[in-house]
């Protein structure tokens, strides 16, 4: 399945099988336990220092935190909008998978981001 995580298009293979082996080292605490509400809120911390810390998340970080999402909320996107102030705000979407893997191919095939904009405009349609 195809997860968009702020401007990158990820592939999870069996998002609940991975959150499985690796909740422990992504330190959410047991996911049977977790309300929707509360993972999204992990998800932000984790999101939010990385930013403080100015630095990228790890790819395996940002594969389980997408795995979480999946998992707690069945959203198929995620999207941190920074504030001047205080924590991020968080957006749940579901994005077409067509337009999920369109952008995707474009990053494959020509090496450059996609302008995602389009994909959060029509995820709010």
């Amino acid at each position: 399945m195809l997860f968009l995580f702020n401007d990158r298009v990820v592939e999870l293979d069996l998002p609940e099988t991975r959150l499985s082996r690796r909740w422990r080292t992504l330190g959410c605490g047991e996911p049977t336990a977790l309300r929707a509400r509360e993972a999204v809120e992990f998800a932000r911390s984790v999101v939010d220092q990385a930013r403080t810390d100015e630095i990228e998340l790890d790819p395996d970080i940002v594969l389980d935190i997408a795995s979480l999402i999946v998992a707690k909320t069945g959203a198929n996107a995620i999207q941190f909008i920074p504030r001047m102030s205080g924590p991020s705000e968080p957006r749940l979407s579901n994005v077409p998978h067509e337009a999920l893997d369109a952008f995707r191919s474009r990053v494959l095939q020509h090496g450059e981001k996609p302008h995602l904009t389009g994909a959060w405009a029509w995820s709010a349609a």
